[in-house]
Protein backbone atom coordinates (compact mmCIF):
# COMPACT_ATOMS: atom_id res chain seq x y z
CA UNK A 1 0.00 0.00 0.00
CA UNK A 2 3.18 2.11 0.41
CA UNK A 3 4.08 1.96 -3.25
CA UNK A 4 1.48 4.57 -4.58
CA UNK A 5 1.75 6.72 -1.61
CA UNK A 6 5.63 6.94 -2.36
CA UNK A 7 4.77 7.39 -6.18
CA UNK A 8 2.09 10.84 -5.29
CA UNK A 9 5.11 12.18 -3.48
CA UNK A 10 7.76 11.88 -6.21
CA UNK A 11 5.07 13.04 -8.45
CA UNK A 12 4.17 15.73 -6.25
CA UNK A 13 7.78 16.80 -5.39
CA UNK A 14 8.62 16.49 -9.44
CA UNK A 15 5.39 19.21 -9.53
CA UNK A 16 6.67 21.76 -7.24
CA UNK A 17 10.39 21.18 -8.76
CA UNK A 18 8.97 22.18 -12.50
CA UNK A 19 6.46 25.42 -11.00
CA UNK A 20 10.25 26.81 -9.26
CA UNK A 21 11.68 26.47 -12.18
CA UNK A 22 9.24 27.99 -14.34
CA UNK A 23 9.20 30.89 -11.63
CA UNK A 24 12.95 31.37 -12.31
CA UNK A 25 12.23 31.15 -15.86
CA UNK A 26 9.38 33.96 -15.91
CA UNK A 27 11.90 36.20 -13.68
CA UNK A 28 14.30 35.98 -15.96
CA UNK A 29 12.98 36.68 -19.49
CA UNK A 30 11.22 39.89 -17.51
CA UNK A 31 14.89 41.04 -16.38
CA UNK A 32 16.01 40.35 -19.93
CA UNK A 33 12.84 42.65 -21.34
CA UNK A 34 13.71 45.24 -18.89
CA UNK A 35 17.56 44.96 -20.21
CA UNK A 36 16.13 45.51 -23.91
CA UNK A 37 13.40 48.14 -22.89
CA UNK A 38 16.52 50.19 -20.72
CA UNK A 39 19.16 49.87 -23.98
CA UNK A 40 16.60 51.06 -26.44
CA UNK A 41 15.75 53.98 -24.56
CA UNK A 42 19.23 55.00 -23.46
CA UNK A 43 20.49 54.54 -26.98
CA UNK A 44 17.49 56.60 -28.37
CA UNK A 45 18.38 59.12 -25.90
CA UNK A 46 22.30 58.89 -26.54
CA UNK A 47 21.73 59.04 -30.61
CA UNK A 48 18.96 62.01 -30.36
CA UNK A 49 21.89 63.69 -27.84
CA UNK A 50 24.79 63.33 -30.54
CA UNK A 51 22.30 64.67 -33.44
CA UNK A 52 21.67 68.20 -31.46
CA UNK A 53 25.68 68.38 -30.61
CA UNK A 54 26.65 67.79 -34.08
CA UNK A 55 23.85 70.05 -35.49
CA UNK A 56 25.21 72.85 -33.08
CA UNK A 57 28.71 71.70 -34.45
CA UNK A 58 28.23 72.45 -38.14
CA UNK A 59 25.83 75.45 -37.79
CA UNK A 60 29.28 77.06 -34.94
CA UNK A 61 32.73 78.72 -35.88
CA UNK A 62 35.45 76.12 -34.79
CA UNK A 63 37.26 79.19 -33.22
CA UNK A 64 34.41 79.61 -30.62
CA UNK A 65 33.78 78.42 -27.20
CA UNK A 66 30.46 77.10 -27.86
CA UNK A 67 32.15 74.58 -30.83
CA UNK A 68 34.71 73.41 -28.43
CA UNK A 69 31.68 73.04 -25.52
CA UNK A 70 29.99 70.77 -27.81
CA UNK A 71 32.47 69.07 -28.99
CA UNK A 72 33.06 67.76 -25.53
CA UNK A 73 29.61 66.88 -25.01
CA UNK A 74 29.45 65.15 -28.17
CA UNK A 75 33.05 63.31 -26.54
CA UNK A 76 31.03 62.80 -23.27
CA UNK A 77 28.02 61.11 -24.98
CA UNK A 78 30.73 58.83 -27.41
CA UNK A 79 32.12 57.75 -24.29
CA UNK A 80 28.78 56.67 -22.00
CA UNK A 81 27.81 54.84 -26.01
CA UNK A 82 31.10 52.82 -25.47
CA UNK A 83 30.46 51.91 -21.95
CA UNK A 84 26.82 51.42 -22.36
CA UNK A 85 27.93 48.66 -25.79
CA UNK A 86 30.66 47.17 -23.44
CA UNK A 87 28.63 46.48 -20.34
CA UNK A 88 26.07 44.76 -22.56
CA UNK A 89 28.43 42.56 -24.17
CA UNK A 90 30.03 41.55 -20.92
CA UNK A 91 26.51 40.67 -19.39
CA UNK A 92 25.60 38.98 -22.59
CA UNK A 93 28.94 36.90 -22.09
CA UNK A 94 28.21 35.88 -18.89
CA UNK A 95 24.57 34.60 -19.68
CA UNK A 96 25.99 32.42 -22.01
CA UNK A 97 28.51 31.21 -19.63
CA UNK A 98 31.64 32.20 -21.78
CA UNK A 99 33.61 34.32 -18.71
CA UNK A 100 35.78 32.14 -16.76
CA UNK A 101 34.94 31.98 -12.94
CA UNK A 102 37.78 31.76 -10.62
CA UNK A 103 36.66 30.43 -7.31
CA UNK A 104 39.54 31.05 -4.68
CA UNK A 105 40.22 31.97 -1.31
CA UNK A 106 39.82 35.34 -1.44
CA UNK A 107 41.60 38.00 1.63
CA UNK A 108 38.08 40.29 1.71
CA UNK A 109 39.87 42.70 3.52
CA UNK A 110 42.90 43.01 0.83
CA UNK A 111 39.79 43.54 -1.92
CA UNK A 112 37.87 45.83 -0.21
CA UNK A 113 41.33 47.85 0.62
CA UNK A 114 42.22 48.03 -3.28
CA UNK A 115 38.40 48.52 -4.13
CA UNK A 116 38.63 51.98 -1.73
CA UNK A 117 41.87 52.79 -1.50
CA UNK A 118 41.63 55.54 -3.54
CA UNK A 119 38.44 57.38 -2.48
CA UNK A 120 39.83 57.63 0.94
CA UNK A 121 42.15 60.59 -0.23
CA UNK A 122 41.40 64.14 -0.84
CA UNK A 123 40.86 65.26 -4.54
CA UNK A 124 40.60 68.68 -5.94
CA UNK A 125 40.26 70.36 -2.18
CA UNK A 126 37.23 68.25 -1.65
CA UNK A 127 35.87 66.08 1.68
CA UNK A 128 36.29 62.75 2.15
CA UNK A 129 33.22 61.21 2.07
CA UNK A 130 33.85 57.56 1.63
CA UNK A 131 33.47 55.92 5.16
CA UNK A 132 34.48 52.38 5.91
CA UNK A 133 32.92 49.88 8.54
CA UNK A 134 34.54 46.41 8.22
CA UNK A 135 34.20 44.29 11.10
CA UNK A 136 37.69 43.18 11.04
CA UNK A 137 39.14 40.62 10.60
CA UNK A 138 36.99 39.11 7.75
CA UNK A 139 37.45 35.03 7.34
CA UNK A 140 38.60 34.33 3.27
CA UNK A 141 35.52 34.56 1.11
CA UNK A 142 35.31 31.30 -1.95
CA UNK A 143 34.51 34.06 -4.62
CA UNK A 144 36.58 35.26 -7.81
CA UNK A 145 38.51 38.62 -7.12
CA UNK A 146 38.11 40.26 -10.19
CA UNK A 147 34.45 39.93 -10.82
CA UNK A 148 34.37 40.63 -6.78
CA UNK A 149 36.57 44.14 -7.32
CA UNK A 150 34.35 45.24 -10.67
CA UNK A 151 31.15 45.23 -8.71
CA UNK A 152 32.50 47.19 -5.71
CA UNK A 153 34.37 49.73 -7.35
CA UNK A 154 31.10 50.65 -9.51
CA UNK A 155 28.91 50.71 -6.38
CA UNK A 156 31.55 52.72 -4.91
CA UNK A 157 31.54 55.05 -7.45
CA UNK A 158 27.78 55.32 -8.53
CA UNK A 159 27.44 56.09 -4.63
CA UNK A 160 29.87 58.80 -4.66
CA UNK A 161 28.93 59.94 -8.13
CA UNK A 162 24.92 60.59 -8.02
CA UNK A 163 24.70 60.93 -3.95
CA UNK A 164 24.51 64.90 -2.96
CA UNK A 165 28.06 66.01 -2.51
CA UNK A 166 27.36 66.38 1.39
CA UNK A 167 26.11 62.76 1.87
CA UNK A 168 28.45 60.05 2.84
CA UNK A 169 29.03 56.76 1.09
CA UNK A 170 29.53 53.63 3.90
CA UNK A 171 31.63 50.52 3.00
CA UNK A 172 30.59 47.81 5.47
CA UNK A 173 31.30 44.37 5.79
CA UNK A 174 30.80 41.61 8.71
CA UNK A 175 31.27 37.97 9.00
CA UNK A 176 28.17 35.68 9.68
CA UNK A 177 27.62 32.22 9.84
CA UNK A 178 28.82 30.51 6.58
CA UNK A 179 28.83 33.79 4.88
CA UNK A 180 30.49 36.99 4.43
CA UNK A 181 28.38 40.47 4.22
CA UNK A 182 29.55 43.12 2.24
CA UNK A 183 27.40 46.31 2.39
CA UNK A 184 27.29 49.98 0.15
CA UNK A 185 25.05 52.57 1.50
CA UNK A 186 24.32 55.69 -0.51
CA UNK A 187 21.44 57.89 -1.13
CA UNK A 188 21.67 57.19 -4.57
CA UNK A 189 23.21 55.14 -7.13
CA UNK A 190 21.87 56.35 -10.59
CA UNK A 191 20.88 60.03 -11.54
CA UNK A 192 18.19 61.56 -9.40
CA UNK A 193 14.55 60.64 -11.37
CA UNK A 194 15.78 58.56 -13.43
CA UNK A 195 16.25 54.70 -12.81
CA UNK A 196 16.55 53.68 -16.36
CA UNK A 197 20.03 51.47 -15.67
CA UNK A 198 18.87 47.84 -16.18
CA UNK A 199 22.07 46.89 -17.84
CA UNK A 200 23.76 48.30 -15.35
CA UNK A 201 21.68 46.24 -12.09
CA UNK A 202 21.62 43.38 -14.32
CA UNK A 203 25.83 43.34 -14.90
CA UNK A 204 26.03 43.91 -10.76
CA UNK A 205 23.84 40.81 -9.75
CA UNK A 206 25.22 38.38 -12.33
CA UNK A 207 28.84 38.89 -11.48
CA UNK A 208 28.13 38.16 -8.10
CA UNK A 209 25.42 35.51 -8.94
CA UNK A 210 27.88 33.56 -11.62
CA UNK A 211 30.32 32.66 -8.14
CA UNK A 212 27.72 31.16 -6.28
CA UNK A 213 26.70 34.35 -4.15
CA UNK A 214 23.52 36.76 -3.73
CA UNK A 215 22.91 40.02 -4.07
CA UNK A 216 20.07 42.43 -2.50
CA UNK A 217 19.17 45.85 -2.58
CA UNK A 218 17.02 47.42 0.48
CA UNK A 219 15.45 51.28 1.06
CA UNK A 220 15.34 52.75 3.65
CA UNK A 221 12.74 55.33 5.25
CA UNK A 222 15.41 57.62 5.24
CA UNK A 223 15.60 58.02 1.39
CA UNK A 224 19.23 56.18 1.54
CA UNK A 225 20.05 52.33 -0.17
CA UNK A 226 21.64 49.79 0.69
CA UNK A 227 23.28 47.16 -1.49
CA UNK A 228 24.48 44.01 0.09
CA UNK A 229 26.71 41.09 -1.00
CA UNK A 230 27.10 37.77 0.20
CA UNK A 231 29.79 35.61 -0.10
CA UNK A 232 30.50 32.02 0.92
CA UNK A 233 33.50 31.80 2.83
CA UNK A 234 36.37 29.64 2.31
CA UNK A 235 35.76 27.00 4.94
CA UNK A 236 32.21 26.27 3.49
CA UNK A 237 32.68 26.22 -0.60
CA UNK A 238 29.93 24.72 -2.57
CA UNK A 239 29.83 22.09 -4.84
Amino acid sequence: MSQPCTSTQAQSSSLLQLQAENDELKKYLAAQKAVIASLERRVGRSLDTLGVHLQSLTSTSHNSSVWHQQLSSVQDEVNSLCDLISDTMLLQKLEAGKVEVKLEHLDLEQVLTTASRHLLEPKDGNAVRLVRELATPLPLAFADQDLTEAVLMDLLSRGLKYSDASSPVVLGAEHEGDRVYIRVTAQRFAPAGNRDFATEISLCCRRIEVQRGEITCQQHPDGLQTVTIALHIAAYPTA
